[in-house]
């Protein structure tokens, strides 16, 4: 069967991997663009299992952060243009999408796997967010300006479909804002361990089906029509830590991890979750920190664990 991101090459068993504790698969991995996923793409029944709580609580937690993060991105929008639509894509409480709406003139939407969150986000942070994949959400087809997906397209079961959902819905001219792991990093325990001593193990982060390289990303933009416009690599700490060149850096594959407990937070009154939310940061401070932060994510490495995209869907006349 060809490869299911780059449509060329024959994938081939790499090791066996544990989707979540007690579930043990394949992965596989293309020749030709070095993408690594489960074979058979594990049905969303399987898929489930690996988020028993959604990361409900957590999303309170990290609200200001998100908030922050938004306002941030608001000022490179703003830079490129003064107004537009924006979509963030796995929005969880649309905490960054307030972050945009409330320090630009751009409007927002958002989608998010996980109903629960999209009614507590709409409620909390007014901002109009849809519950499901992006292949279902209800926004027409060439209206968006800019779409931000942030650690969503790993865990996608059809990572070619979602993409071409996005290029669907931007306009010409659009752009696409994609961060995702560096695959072959990401998996690098996982693999090492498994050729080791032929035992399965969690990978890093539960619930990621693929894991893709610079090339396969690459041939996948391609492939759905997007033309990359900047390609970075940064986290270059963590990228010492999975390749285990750290004290302690795989202690987490070292025994079985236990099964997640349902949290029950879900179904708790909005007002008793924003307890969760504490007080806002210095803006100030986090503005600094974040722009040197990106001093250190650098084009031409594969050696940090993250990959930043900026893709654009060509102009007709393009």
């Amino acid at each position: 069967m060809a490869c299911l991101i780059c449509g060329n090459g024959t994938p081939a068993f790499l090791c066996e991997a544990q989707l979540y504790p007690g579930k043990t698969m394949n992965l596989v991995q293309c020749p030709s663009c070095q993408a690594a996923y489960y074979d058979p793409i594990p049905a969303w029944e399987e898929i489930a299992q690996c988020y028993p709580h959604a990361y409900f609580c957590d999303f309170f937690s990290q609200y200001w952060k998100d908030i922050y993060k938004g306002r941030f991105l608001a000022e490179s929008l703003t830079a490129w243009k003064p107004t537009g639509r924006f979509l963030d894509v796995g929005c969880a409480l649309g905490s960054l999408l307030k972050g945009v709406l409330d320090y630009s003139d751009w409007s927002v939407v958002g989608v998010e796997f996980s109903a629960p969150a999209a009614r507590a986000g709409s409620e909390l942070n007014g901002v109009e967010i849809h519950a499901g994949s992006l292949g279902k959400c209800p926004v027409q087809p060439e209206s968006l300006d800019y779409i931000h997906m942030n650690n969503v397209l790993e865990h996608e079961a059809d990572p070619a479909g979602a993409l071409e959902a996005a290029f669907t819905r931007l306009k010409p001219g659009g752009r696409l804002h994609l961060t995702i792991p560096n695959g072959p990093v990401d998996l690098y325990p996982t693999r090492a361990l498994f050729a080791k001593d032929g035992k399965p193990r969690v990978t890093r982060h539960g619930g990621h089906l693929f894991f893709l390289s610079r090339r396969s990303l690459e041939k996948l933009l391609r492939r759905v029509g997007l033309r990359i416009l900047s390609f970075r690599n940064f986290h270059f700490q963590s990228g010492l830590k999975a390749r285990g060149l750290k004290p302690g850096a795989w202690k987490l594959f070292e025994s079985d991890l236990p099964v997640i407990q349902a949290d029950r937070s879900e179904s708790m009154a909005l007002e008793e979750l924003k307890k969760r939310i504490g007080e806002p940061p210095n803006w100030s401070l986090y503005r600094l920190k974040s722009l040197y932060r990106r001093l250190w994510r650098l084009s031409g490495t594969d050696f940090g664990y993250d990959f930043e995209l900026i893709a654009e869907k060509p102009s007709r006349a393009g």
